[in-house]
């Protein structure tokens, strides 16, 4: 089955809100086993959302719209569903009744306009709202199916699991889902993935490879259609063990792992963070991610004037360590941005040093970096920490 979804709604073209639906809803289908090959947004419009329906019906077999079910004369992705369908809306008594009830001793008016809310089309099957007052449908019009659901990311996803879902599911049968693994690397850019997998993502069989890169890590996405998630991982493995051979020092995680959580996890005893001239970044998400914060036990960052060469460094990360008695730890020192330095393509690059210490062997790291000051002080922060991770594993710890 072939997906398109509609998401209803002015403010989110303006900007005003961020369509999260998309991403829930795209995650929910490809559960399911259902293919998305679209995303839409378009204002409140009837003409315009009416278009949208008729690009869609052409290409998809099953079209999802969220949002526009309100009370107010600008929600109207139910009449543009029933008037493209050539359909009659109907009020469903049972949502009626809730809505009276509620608004029973308040201004009629907003007993009327709320009514609205109680609309679907003759036939169709109910979508019940057990969390809001706008009801949704699912109504199959020329062999393609309009599933109308709020824009309310509560009421979207409780309507969804609870009214949509079950009936997608037994409309598909018997089917294969899409599953994905997630490789995770760091200390190395998308570029030099890429190329380093080039032959695997030309010659992809059965399971899709797919690099792309955040700030300071790499993904690899491996994507496979299977009957079953032990299928799926059959699948997997020849191409994890392809990759592995060939990027195995900068492979940190197979389940999709960031660094902060795979550092907070490792309960590390006496260990410490220290930085020097930088935004913090570092010791912000190493906190935010250790389980409980138990195993930092010292946070600092300092000011120092720069330019800081390797013996100041060296100096200050063994101070540190001795004050907190700490055997392990992390420095991350932002020397100065070097005017002539410049990379192949011609960028100003920043001097860092990445202080190591791990059951009390002290290791200093000497690392550039491209880019903006923000993005900076991500990729040196991350490049810590995965290097940090290394050398835990290479002590046996």
């Amino acid at each position: 089955m072939k997906a398109e979804v509609i998401a209803v709604g002015t403010e989110i073209l303006l900007g005003q809100i961020i369509n999260t639906n998309a991403q829930y809803m795209a995650e929910e289908l490809a559960d399911l086993g259902v293919d998305l090959y679209f995303q839409g947004v378009v204002g409140d419009n009837l003409a315009r959302v009416k278009e949208a329906l008729s690009i869609a019906s052409k290409r998809s077999d099953l079209v999802v719209c969220c949002g526009g079910l309100g009370p107010t004369e600008d929600d109207l992705t139910k009449d543009a569903v029933a008037e493209f369908t050539g359909s009659k809306l109907v009020i469903d008594k049972e949502a009626e009744a809730k809505i009276i009830d509620l608004f029973k001793d308040r201004n009629p008016s907003l007993l009327t306009a709320n009514k609205r809310q109680a609309n679907m089309i003759a036939g169709s099957r109910l979508l019940k709202n057990d969390v809001g007052l706008a009801v949704g449908f699912l109504h199959q019009y020329q062999g393609t199916y309009y599933a109308v659901l709020p824009g309310p990311p509560r009421e979207m996803k409780y309507m969804f699991e609870h009214e949509l879902k079950p009936m997608l599911d037994d409309i598909l049968g018997k089917r294969t889902k899409l599953y994905s693994k997630y490789l995770k690397f760091g200390d190395i850019g998308e570029s030099s993935v890429a190329d380093t997998l080039k032959d695997l993502i030309s010659n992809q069989g059965k399971v899709s490879i797919a690099p792309y890169a955040n700030i300071g890590e790499v993904t690899v996405r491996l994507s496979v259609k299977a009957h079953s998630e032990a299928e799926a991982e059959s699948n997997f493995a020849r191409v994890v063990s392809e990759i592995k051979q060939r990027l195995a020092e900068h492979l940190y995680s197979e389940n999709n792992d960031s660094l902060e959580q795979v550092l907070g996890r490792q309960q590390i005893a006496n260990f410490g963070i220290f930085e020097v001239n930088t935004t913090g970044y570092l010791a912000h998400r190493a906190l935010h991610y250790d389980d409980g914060n138990d195993n930092v036990q010292l946070s600092t960052i300092k000011r120092m004037q720069p330019p800081l060469d390797k013996a100041q460094v060296e100096s200050s990360f063994t101070q540190f360590l001795e004050q907190g008695a700490l055997t392990n730890a992390i420095g991350l020192f932002h020397c100065h941005d070097l005017p002539s330095a410049r990379s192949a393509s011609g960028k100003t690059t920043k001097k860092f040093y990445i202080g190591l210490c791990v059951a009390g062997k002290i290791s200093v790291i000497e690392r550039d970096f491209i880019g903006d000051r923000h993005a900076v002080h991500i990729r040196a922060a991350k490049t810590a920490m995965f290097l940090f991770l290394k050398a835990l594993e290479a002590s046996g710890k």
